[in-house]
């Protein structure tokens, strides 16, 4: 039943972990030549392949300016208004340089920042020499309607020093917290903070002042996608490279997290059965600072910027690589090992039992839908999901929750093969070209490995993928949709475009993530914008807020097509009846009402534009804050009667791996703590 997929995706996970990669290891600098060949071969993709090819125009221009200051200065932190006022005057020219490939702008706007971050750098080192007063009446502002430029030097200069005055603040309040720090005088506590806050800023600068101007192209590039839709992106081959490892939970390398500590790659944890752990001689806290490939000459990767110190650490399976660490002691150490696939648990399906009553019921995880780019062996959760619906059936479950909460998408042939297992063979999705030419992707097995009482969680942040699976099991019949008022909106599809466009290697130049399709359900609808709307709503903390495809200023339309001829499930419940059951469960719920109170509550705080830097003003604040928090407390103490515990094919994995065991109590803990799982175990109930 499981076909090997082609790798078309339905993620909407944009860039917003991977910003900041350019350079490959060891490649060749990217020159002006390289650059320009990128943004051509972008432009004529999006041109000829894009569902929504776009004018490029003056007003085209003109959100393309606006999008991309917002990328590479969106607190007005850095650049002057008589920078901003200078560039200003190519408002209209972009989409010229654009279709030219013309580089001066670009050139001209980075050279820019990296001067002002040059020049913040002393602003800050001066300013966090004296002691701040706090005992003076002013306010650092946040907001977006009244963070503005700064005029001039000085006048970035007095911003900047508010910038820092908050941070020092914050920290002195730490300080003064902390029951260690009970006989130091204020004047001592005020030097330690500003001290702290130095040296974060100093290493923050560090980091930024490193980075080579080639690492803003991204920035560049996809102020022009993303003016197509928020989901068409550039991706150079690093990230492309990190993107490949978040969507397939698997990576090649040593099996070590790493962070960066004042410009040492330092050890934070080791992976369960990785290479390093399984040496024995790697620690927690341990600093690399030499890596060495088999047959060459050792890389001194101490100052270097983390990704970038990643890159010489990682490597094909099977590969060698002699780590330089300096130990916890102080002592220098090479420590050999040889390079393996490391699987991060937390990206796979998982599945745990629930008792109830006396009755077994079980639920499975799914983060998103995996797949593997270049290893057409790797997992896939259908399969996954498959082993762990067969192992939950030995255990006499009467109904089956399906989270999809905070799923974001992943692989179009997955969630069809997955829908698969709950129904017989019949249509999923429709897919829609530009050109109108649709295609359907059905499910083609007659078996149902799963035909008991089934709900699906969803929630603001369950897209694409899983708006595809939560949809076509609504307009089956198949399952009741539990969640919050709608789900995230997005109804197309991307695919990945090599941009070297002679041979097509990623490596070279980077790929185009393309928006190329839009799906529709099955009963002709559109998830575009409008999302799912569950069965049963509740009330949760991110209905107030405007993170949903809807918000996105170029985000695709919503539309309709006909509807297809499909067989609904042989349903044993009545919808109705399930609904108002619940209503009635959850008619007048204190736990409900607290929740909405305090989703409307942090939405009215993501409003304040102004925070006081008088020490007293903001503490008061501060202590207001906390007493109408304090009302929100129960929230995070609701215990279910829920009972939750691992199946058994799972328990004798943790003799082993205790790291698991310890997640697997974690998360188990959260689920019995959780009001809306115990309110779908009511429903599977219900509709048993």
């Amino acid at each position: 039943m499981l076909m090997r997929k082609t790798f078309v995706l339905l993620s909407f996970l944009s860039m917003c972990f991977l910003a900041f990669c350019f350079c490959t290891p060891g490649g060749s600098a990217t020159d002006d030549s390289k650059i320009k060949t990128i943004l051509k071969n972008v432009r004529n993709t999006l041109t000829y392949m894009h569902y929504r090819p776009q004018i490029i125009n003056d007003n085209f221009s003109e959100d393309v300016f606006n999008m991309y200051f917002e990328k590479i200065d969106g607190n007005k932190r850095y650049l002057l208004q008589s920078d901003y006022d200078e560039f200003k005057k190519d408002y209209h020219h972009l989409d010229d340089y654009f279709n030219n490939q013309d580089l001066k702008f670009f050139h001209a706007t980075i050279d820019t920042l990296f001067k002002r971050f040059a020049e913040t750098k002393v602003y800050s080192e001066e300013i966090l020499k004296k002691p701040f007063d706090f005992s003076k009446d002013e306010d650092f502002l946040i907001g977006d309607e009244v963070i503005q430029y700064a005029k001039n030097k000085e006048e970035s200069k007095e911003l900047w020093r508010k910038f820092l005055k908050y941070n020092t603040l914050t920290e002195l309040i730490r300080l003064q917290e902390d029951s260690t720090n009970v006989d130091k005088s204020f004047v001592e506590l005020e030097k330690e903070a500003r001290e702290v806050v130095a040296d974060n800023i100093s290493d923050f600068f560090r980091r930024q002042l490193q980075l080579k101007k080639e690492r803003y192209l991204t920035h560049y590039v996809n102020s022009f996608t993303e003016k197509y839709d928020p989901h068409t992106s550039y991706f150079s081959p690093d990230d492309k490279d990190e993107f490949d490892v978040s969507i397939s939970g698997q990576l090649e390398g040593i099996g070590a997290r790493l962070q960066d500590k004042k410009g040492h790659a330092t050890i934070m944890e080791l992976v369960i059965g990785g290479p390093a752990w399984k040496d024995g001689q790697l620690e927690v806290g341990d600093q690399i600072t030499h890596v060495k490939q088999k047959g060459e000459d050792p890389v001194n990767i101490v100052g270097m910027l983390l990704d970038e110190a990643i890159k010489h650490i990682r490597g094909k399976k099977g590969s060698e690589v002699t780590l330089t660490v300096k130990k916890k002691d102080g002592s220098i150490k090479d420590i050999k090992l040889i390079r393996d696939v490391i699987e991060q648990d937390e990206v796979f399906a998982r599945s745990a039992i629930i008792e109830d009553g006396g009755e077994k019921y079980g639920i499975i995880y799914l983060p998103e839908f995996y797949t593997n780019f270049n290893d057409r062996n790797g997992r896939d959760p259908s399969e996954d999901i498959t082993k762990e619906i067969i192992e939950l059936k030995k255990e006499n479950i009467k109904g089956l929750v399906f989270d999809l909460r905070f799923n974001g998408g992943g692989s179009l042939e997955e969630v069809v093969e997955i829908a698969g297992l709950f129904i017989p063979k019949g249509p999923i999705v429709q897919v829609r070209r530009s050109d109108g030419q649709m295609s359907i992707h059905e499910d083609k097995d007659p078996s149902v490995l799963y035909d008991g009482p089934l709900v699906i969680m969803v929630n603001e942040l369950s897209a694409s993928a899983s708006e595809i699976l939560a949809a076509a099991m609504q307009d089956y019949q198949r399952a009741v949709i539990v969640g919050s008022n709608k789900t995230f909106g997005k109804g197309t599809v991307q695919t990945f475009i090599p941009l070297d466009q002679r041979t097509y290697n990623p490596d070279e130049y980077g790929s185009l993530k393309l928006t190329i399709q839009k799906f529709y359900r099955v009963n002709g609808g559109s998830t575009q914008l409008r999302g799912v709307t569950p069965d049963v709503v509740m009330s949760d903390f991110l209905m107030y807020s405007d993170i949903s495809e809807s918000n996105s200023h170029d985000a695709l339309p919503w539309d309709q097509i006909k509807a297809i001829n499909f067989t609904p499930w042989a349903s044993t419940f009545n919808m109705e009846m399930v609904k108002s059951k619940s209503a009635e469960r959850l008619k007048n719920n204190s736990y409900l009402k607290l929740i909405d109170d305090a989703a409307r509550h942090y939405q009215e705080l993501e409003k304040i534009d102004r925070i006081s830097l008088n020490l007293e003003q903001y503490k008061a604040v501060r202590e207001n804050r906390e007493k109408q928090a304090k009302k929100f407390d129960s929230i995070d103490v609701y215990k279910s009667r829920l009972k939750v515990s691992s199946p058994a094919f799972e328990l004798p994995k943790f003799k082993q791996d205790t790291v698991l065991q310890e997640r697997r109590k974690n998360w188990h803990k959260n689920l019995s703590d959780d009001f809306y799982l115990e309110e779908s175990v009511n429903i599977l109930k219900d509709i048993s």
